[in-house]
């Protein structure tokens, strides 16, 4: 179940919600795995749920400061739930630091 959804913390340094979840599971085996599934379920939640002002929660919950949309997001969300982050920048919940033909990248304002 190795996957990268962790890549830009990996490559940043920058916190994330959920590293890699076996490994999550493996370091946390003595107090159960429960944290890491709900984690894991939080997740899909906020890319897949299509209505902003549900989300927004869990981005508080986690201190989410940047949410990635690129072809691994694509591949494994609803693009229904996608496409809601363009509108949350368009009213100015996100911000846009950084776009390329294929990644957009959101900054969560304050």
């Amino acid at each position: 179940e190795y996957r990268w959804g962790a890549r830009y913390s990996i490559n940043t340094g920058l916190p994330t919600v959920l590293g890699w979840n076996w490994h999550q599971r493996q370091q946390r085996a003595a107090a159960g795995d429960e944290e890491v599934w709900d984690r894991a379920s939080d997740i899909a939640y906020i890319y897949n749920e299509p209505i902003p002002a549900l989300i927004e929660p869990m981005l508080d919950k986690y201190n989410v400061r940047y949410i990635i949309v690129g072809p691994l997001e694509r591949a494994y969300y609803l693009s229904i739930g996608l496409d809601k982050f363009e509108r949350m920048a368009a009213d100015g919940s996100l911000r846009s630091v950084f776009q390329n033909e294929g990644v957009t990248i959101y900054e969560v304002v304050p």
